[in-house]
């Protein structure tokens, strides 16, 4: 499960009137938004809107989460998506040298190109076994 960070914003008293919450199936009027983002991109994921009730069930750690680490709300989650967001580089601490982080860099492509490389042949196996 992915690290999210989770913000409680308070809606203004001219859109709350205008909108639902996203947690309960009730027709509940929503008293504040609900925004994710994820730790590693801070790349906004999700806005959902929330009742009071629902409100305190998330500030008590209670509604329920799918398992890419989202809320779950009535609507269905897209958790295909979120799975292709990679982690970025870590950048060199101030003990490490530019040339030790470039190395690490190196030998984590190295196993990327592994890994390709046997997929490849895995499948350029399975294609002459189909022939035949």
């Amino acid at each position: 499960m992915r690290e999210l960070l989770f913000t409680v914003l308070e809606l203004e008293e001219w859109c709350s009137s205008n909108s639902t919450c996203e947690f309960c199936l009730g027709l509940k009027k929503a008293v504040c938004q609900i925004r994710t983002r994820s730790k590693l991109t801070n790349k906004m994921i999700e806005s959902d809107k929330a009742c009071e009730e629902c409100k305190e069930k998330f500030e008590n750690d209670e509604l329920p989460k799918c398992s890419c680490g989202r809320l779950k709300t009535r609507y269905t989650c897209d958790c295909k998506e979120e799975e292709q967001e990679k982690e970025l580089p870590r950048l060199p601490s101030h003990r490490e040298s530019m040339a030790t982080f470039y190395e690490r860099q190196i030998n984590n492509l190295r196993e990327e190109l592994t890994t390709a490389e046997v997929e490849n042949d895995t499948h350029l196996e399975a294609l002459e076994v189909s022939k035949d």
